[in-house]
């Protein structure tokens, strides 16, 4: 089903479902996922939300090429791809596949839905360059990966209103401050989000 595990703060965010689906891979990802016990050898599809170094160190991909298991899928917005490129080399068995908010991806029997989010880069060249994920596992399980977004968007939210999910992973960022910049969660906005 949707199970997997979190991991936050300086060692970046990343979940893992059924062991097949890596959603973003920090720098420190790799890290993590072998203490806590969980191997990423049969990741076949990562899906990265933005190229925030938190979320997404195409670095991480170097180390790929030494694992002789199923093909990668990488998807995310346009310069996250164009980002990831450069780490892989040409004969790596990696698809990169550059999504947009509405698109449908489906990669050994995970179906993901591209939904919009309200975080932004500034680094990309006015697409959407931050994504977040509707992923249903092959075995009826479904999961909301939305984190470092703030509110969601009305698109996502007609789009996700009545969905049933068995995890969702949403994010609180700034505490009680709500004199931060937009596009992260503070504690009335989180509290918002879930109701």
């Amino acid at each position: 089903g949707a199970e997997g595990a979190v991991e936050g703060d300086l060692e970046g965010v990343a979940a893992l479902v059924d062991g097949r689906v890596l959603l973003d891979c920090g720098p420190m990802t790799p890290y993590v996922a072998e203490r806590a016990g969980a191997s990423l050898a049969d990741v076949e599809l990562l899906l990265l939300t933005h190229q925030h170094s938190d979320h997404c160190s195409p670095a991480v991909l170097l180390h790929r090429s030494w694992v002789t298991s199923a093909p990668l899928v990488v998807a995310g917005p346009p310069d996250v791809v164009a980002a990831c490129r450069d780490w892989v080399a040409p004969d790596a068995p990696v698809v990169f596949r550059a999504v947009r908010p509405g698109d449908e991806v489906e990669v050994a029997g995970h179906r993901v839905r591209v939904l919009s989010s309200s975080h932004r880069t500034g680094l990309g060249d006015g697409a959407p360059d931050c994504v977040l994920y509707d992923v249903a596992a092959p075995d009826g399980g479904r999961l909301l990966y939305a984190t470092d977004t703030g509110p969601l968007p009305r698109d996502t939210l007609a789009a996700v209103r009545d969905a049933a999910y068995d995890v969702v992973l949403l994010e609180e960022t700034f505490g009680d401050r709500s004199d931060l910049p937009r596009g992260h969660l503070d504690l009335p906005g989180f509290a918002a989000e879930v109701r």
